[in-house]
């Protein structure tokens, strides 16, 4: 690897990268399925997938939560990306969720 190289995942079994794959999990499931894509699902597709107005709106209080438990894990770390210093693909996926 050149010095421009990038690593956006930890190296395989390492504790940072256990810590990357639990993110990646909490973000996927929490963040985007369970809050974006049922949201998603039961308002703006609601043609194909029916009106659920009671799953949108808790969808919305599921994405408020999940969110707020990832930015106090960030306030508590103090670190200015989700696995401490160094900007990796968890930081993107939440980025990705969050200007869906």
């Amino acid at each position: 690897r050149g010095a421009a190289s990038l690593d956006l995942v930890p190296p395989a079994g390492t504790q940072e990268r256990g810590r990357y794959e639990q993110l990646v999990s909490f973000i996927s499931m929490e963040v985007d399925a369970q809050g974006l894509w049922i949201h998603r699902k039961h308002d703006a597709l609601k043609q194909h997938f029916g009106e659920i107005p009671e799953a949108v709106k808790a969808a919305q209080g599921q994405f408020q939560r999940a969110v707020g438990a990832l930015a106090a894990d960030l306030r508590s770390s103090g670190a200015p990306y989700l696995l401490g210093s160094s900007f990796g693909a968890a930081d993107i996926l939440l980025v990705h969720c969050l200007t869906w």
